[in-house]
C-alpha cells in the first residue's frame, strides 16, 4: 500500500487544478455544560478557552490537495460571508449547539476557466454560490446536505452537466433517489448511477461500512480504517478531495483505499485544524492500514 501511496504522489505531482465552491468560516468555541437556566429552559454553558477559527468547506480542500498537486486554484466567495460558530466541549468535543450566519451576497454568474486545468473540483454546499456556473467541461462534484439546505441541494439539480465524478454520502443518495436507504449495495448503486447523475465515477460513503464505488461496470467497497476519532466534521471532504484526484488517474480501481485513508486521518485533528500533507499520510498508513469493518 505505501507502494501505492508513492506511486499517487509520483502521478500527480505535475497536475493544475481548479476548485470552485463556497469557503465556509469554522469558528469552535470551547464550554462546558453548566446546567440548565432556573427561569427558562435553555442550558447554560461555561467559556473554557479561546475561539479558534479555521478555513473550511472549499477553501479546506484546496489545502488538502496543495501538497500533492502542482498547482490549485479556487473560485469562492468573499472572505466570512458564511461562518459556522460551534459551541463544543474541549474535553469530548460534544457539540452543543451551532450557530449559523449567511451573509447576503450576490454571487451572480461565473464563467470557469476550465482550459488550464487537468481537473475541475466543484464543493457545493449549498449557500448559491455554485447555482449559476457557466462550465461545459465534465468535473468531479459534492453537493452537501446540511441543515440549511436539506433536501434542496441534491446532485440532480446538475444533472444537465457532464461530471466525471459524483461524491455522495448515504443521506444525500437516499435524498437523490427520494428513498431511505440504511446501507449500500450494488443495486442501490446502480440505482443512483442510472438515475439523473450523468457521471463517469461514483463514490458513495457510509461511515461504518467505509465506501461504495462504480463506474457502471464494477462495484467495489472499501472498508474504513482504524483510528483514534478527534473528530469527524471534514471528514467527508477530505474524501471527496483524494476521491476526485483518484478517479482521474488510468487505474482507479488500485487506488479506491486512498480516499478513506486519507479521510481517516483528517478525524484525529478538529475539524480542519491541520491538511493532509504526503508525510502525515503515509505515517498514517504506517500506522493504521488494516481495514476493518
Amino acid at each position: 500500500m505505501i507502494e501505492k501511496i508513492d506511486a499517487f504522489i509520483s502521478l500527480v505531482k505535475d497536475w493544475n487544478v481548479l476548485i470552485v465552491g463556497e469557503t465556509i468560516v469554522d469558528e469552535f468555541v470551547p464550554v462546558s455544560y453548566e446546567g440548565n437556566s432556573m427561569k427558562s429552559n435553555c442550558p447554560v454553558l461555561k467559556l473554557e478557552g479561546q475561539t479558534t477559527v479555521q478555513q473550511g468547506g472549499a477553501t479546506a480542500i484546496a489545502n488538502h490537495l496543495k501538497a500533492f498537486v502542482k498547482n490549485i486554484d479556487i473560485v469562492t466567495n468573499k472572505s466570512n460571508t458564511i461562518v459556522k460558530t460551534r459551541y463544543y466541549d474541549p474535553f469530548d468535543n460534544r457539540k452543543h449547539i451551532e450557530i449559523n450566519k449567511f451573509d447576503k451576497e450576490n454571487y451572480g454568474s461565473n464563467t470557469i476557466n476550465e482550459h488550464n486545468y487537468d481537473l475541475i473540483i466543484i464543493a457545493d454546499f449549498g449557500h448559491g454560490f455554485c447555482d449559476d456556473l457557466k462550465i461545459s467541461k465534465p468535473f468531479c462534484l459534492m453537493t452537501q446536505t446540511n441543515s440549511n439546505n436539506f433536501g434542496f441541494n441534491r446532485v440532480s439539480k446538475w444533472k444537465t452537466h457532464s461530471k466525471h465524478m459524483v461524491c455522495l454520502d448515504l443521506r444525500e443518495a437516499s435524498l437523490q433517489m427520494n428513498k431511505h436507504y440504511e446501507s449500500a449495495n450494488e443495486k442501490m448503486l446502480n440505482d443512483i448511477y442510472n438515475y439523473e447523475l450523468n457521471s463517469n465515477h461514483l463514490f458513495v460513503t457510509t461511515g461504518k461500512t467505509g465506501s461504495y464505488f462504480t463506474d457502471g461496470e464494477k462495484y467495489i467497497n472499501q472498508p474504513v480504517f482504524k483510528t483514534q476519532i478527534v473528530d469527524t466534521i471534514g471528514a467527508g471532504d477530505t474524501f471527496f478531495a483524494f476521491a476526485s484526484l483518484i478517479s482521474y488517474l488510468p487505474n482507479t480501481h488500485d487506488y479506491l483505499f486512498l480516499p478513506g485513508l486519507a479521510a481517516s486521518l483528517s478525524t484525529t485533528w478538529l475539524c480542519n485544524a491541520n491538511s493532509v500533507n504526503p508525510p502525515n499520510l503515509i505515517k498514517h498508513a504506517n500506522q493504521y492500514l488494516q481495514p476493518s469493518l
